[in-house]
């Protein structure tokens, strides 16, 4: 409201835009607040103590107001988008002309917070009332001017149970193959919306259906019976708002030659991808852990991941079993080990070893592991007796 009202005192024209007035008029709080606006960004500048130009080019200034960041752009229409991904230019124009050139007519709606008045020029407002994705304009242009735009129809119809207007899905379908035109990190970041809200199920059958996901995860798109399993756990788990958590649940049936090269082709961190093996590999052997050695057992319990697999393993022994009864034993071992005894320092370290006359090399390795994997079995429990142990390794 402040930035608004600075920028109207001033004589320009501002309002609320995009998905900010989307929420509003559907009573949700929005995540953030957009304002659209006739001043160029070296006015906007000039108006405000604090801004910051991550955008100027595009028109787009950052006001920063007691500790809130509100992103500012002057009213434009883009020029030809050579890369489908972002326009080579843009020009400053009307706030009409602004409204055309954005996705979906959901999104193009803006709001005078100082009259409380919705300006709609697109018919944004019929549409959120009917629940309708549909492109503004001409769909195909609108997304050969960004690919992206296709995963965002999949995520805004999934997340708001929305139906997708015909001639905006017949446009998805055709150009879905060319969303491997997009940038992998702008991808995974677009997926990572989806998976962190409760929708995600629905999002993945989506994006099934418009032909999307072999576009996007080739690697899930081509089994059906796999398919059908990660829609299921995704379903299952989405509401919990862990990203990491739906993700495995969509991917955790795939070796980990295939999961390392989805991360690698959408730029995930090698944390994320660890994790995902991580979860993948144990979620076959969690039918073992029953029986498993106790420091088998402890280094699984011990895992940052293992709330995440207990998920996934829970749900998929009661979609076999339609019980629990394997889980509730692994709980059951787990609840009898005291919480200091799962993962406890190790009794020795390299230097201990070199002092006792063990060369650099792989050698100081097996023996760690021989002393560690004998401390979690607890069959060794104090320093003394893993020193013994070393010792006996030695001669």
């Amino acid at each position: 409201m402040r930035v608004v009202r600075r920028l109207r005192e001033a004589g320009h024209e501002a309002l609320l835009a995009g998905g900010c007035v989307r929420d509003m008029l559907m009573g949700r709080r929005p995540a953030d607040y957009d304002v659209a606006t006739s001043a160029t960004p070296d006015q906007v500048k000039r108006l405000f103590r604090r801004v910051l130009m991550v955008g100027a080019k595009f028109g787009v200034a950052m006001v920063l107001d007691h500790k809130r960041r509100v992103e500012v752009a002057t009213f434009r229409s883009d020029l030809s988008y050579s890369d489908g991904r972002r326009p080579d230019g843009v020009k400053f124009t009307s706030a009409k002309e602004d409204a055309v050139r954005r996705d979906f007519t959901i999104n193009g709606m803006f709001y005078n917070p100082l009259a409380d008045e919705v300006v709609d020029y697109v018919g944004g407002r019929e549409d959120l009332s009917a629940g309708v994705i549909r492109a503004i304009g001409d769909p195909q242009r609108r997304f050969s001017e960004d690919y992206l735009r296709m995963l965002r129809a999949a995520r805004f119809a999934a997340r708001f149970a929305f139906r997708i207007d015909p001639a905006t899905a017949a446009a998805i379908r055709r150009h879905a193959g060319r969303i491997a035109r997009i940038s992998g990190e702008r991808i995974r970041e677009e997926l990572e919306k989806m998976f962190a809200h409760r929708s995600a199920g629905r999002a993945v059958k989506e994006m099934y259906r418009l032909g999307l996901l072999g576009a996007v995860l080739p690697e899930l798109a081509g089994e059906e019976a796999r398919l059908s399993a990660a829609v299921r756990r995704v379903e299952a788990l989405a509401g919990r708002g862990d990203k990491l958590l739906t993700l495995a649940a969509l991917t955790c049936e795939l070796p980990a030659g295939e999961i390392r090269k989805v991360l690698r082709r959408w730029g995930g961190s090698n944390a994320a991808r660890d994790s995902l093996i991580w979860l993948a590999g144990h979620l076959h052997d969690w039918g073992t852990l029953p029986e498993a050695p106790l420091a088998g057992l402890k280094r699984v319990v011990a895992h940052r991941d293992f709330e995440r697999l207990e998920a996934l393993s829970r749900l998929d022994e009661r979609a076999a079993t339609g019980g629990n009864a394997g889980w509730r034993r692994i709980r059951g071992r787990v609840r009898g080990i005291p919480p200091r005894r799962i993962n406890p320092a190790p009794l020795l370290t390299g230097e201990d070893l070199k002092k006792l006359g063990v060369p650099e090399g792989p050698r100081i390795g097996r023996v760690l592991e021989a002393v560690r994997e004998a401390q979690l079995n607890e069959q060794v429990r104090s320093r003394r007796q893993a020193l013994e142990m070393a010792r006996g390794m030695m001669a």
